[in-house]
């Protein structure tokens, strides 16, 4: 806690500021002494997870500090700035520690990773995207990211319909609000597809259109998690070793069931 004081000749009153602290991830401990085996090693974890994670939250708490979010978790924090046009810089530091959080959640050590698998329900609604296998799945996601230009996070989701969709979010975009995904390039020259797009998602925000879309699984690609261990061309080798550190129970419990 952040505390200040001011004293005057009757008391000493104390204002207690909040601080945003890096979440405790249940095998921690372990991995910031020996790393992930074969994905990260101990300074990989340190730089991708503490460093880039206490980076976020040091200017999500000095940019909330003595307002209404001081006190709130990145979620809400993102989903409070999402459509406030003057709080962006805010948005942006709360989104991208919640995408990292969420990323990292949903790692184990590879021989617990090895115990789990995707659940017959997961399956199931996946076989609508013509995917019929955990490696299916994984060849899907890659080829997205590798096709990507920049750097973000790949998220499986569930949208209000309960039908899984792959939603690549570049930069700060986060699943929870269209408006804010980022899955747009708008860097250089757009093409025909990708400005009917555009115009359809300025239409939903000129119409206060609610969407809504569950995150399942996330593909983390910030180049931070995978230049110190394989190097500035080590996105490939990277999506295809991360893949065997899920933890399937986890991603499992994410998918709404009845």
């Amino acid at each position: 806690m952040f505390k200040s004081i001011t004293r005057n000749s009757q008391r000493i009153r104390i204002n207690s500021r909040s601080i945003h602290t890096i979440p405790k991830l249940e095998l921690h401990d372990q991995w910031k002494t020996n790393g992930l085996s074969n994905l990260f090693s101990s300074q990989g974890y340190t730089e991708s997870w503490i460093n880039f994670q206490n980076y976020l939250l040091t200017n999500l708490t000095l940019l909330t500090n003595g307002t209404g979010n001081e006190t709130k978790h990145p979620f809400q924090i993102l989903l409070n700035t999402a459509k406030q046009s003057t709080k962006q810089h805010i948005f942006h530091f709360a989104s991208m520690a919640f995408n990292n959080h969420f990323f990292y959640q949903q790692l184990t050590n590879q021989e617990i990773a090895k115990e789990t698998k995707p659940s017959r329900f997961l399956m199931e609604k996946l076989i609508h995207q013509d995917i019929d296998s955990l490696e299916s799945l994984k060849l899907k996601m890659n080829n997205i990211i590798m096709n990507s230009n920049g750097q973000g996070v790949l998220f499986l989701v569930e949208s209000k319909d309960k039908s899984l969709q792959f939603l690549n979010c570049s930069n700060d975009g986060t699943p929870f609000y269209y408006g804010k995904n980022q899955i747009l390039d708008l860097n250089g020259g757009i093409d025909e597809h990708t400005f009917k797009q555009l115009e359809n998602l300025k239409q939903r925000v000129k119409n206060g259109d609610s969407d809504f879309n569950l995150p399942i699984l996330a593909i983390s690609y910030w180049d931070i998690m995978y230049i110190h261990d394989f190097g500035i061309n080590g996105k490939s080798e990277y999506l295809n070793k991360v893949w065997d550190y899920i933890n399937w129970d986890i991603v499992n419990k994410r998918l709404f069931q009845v």
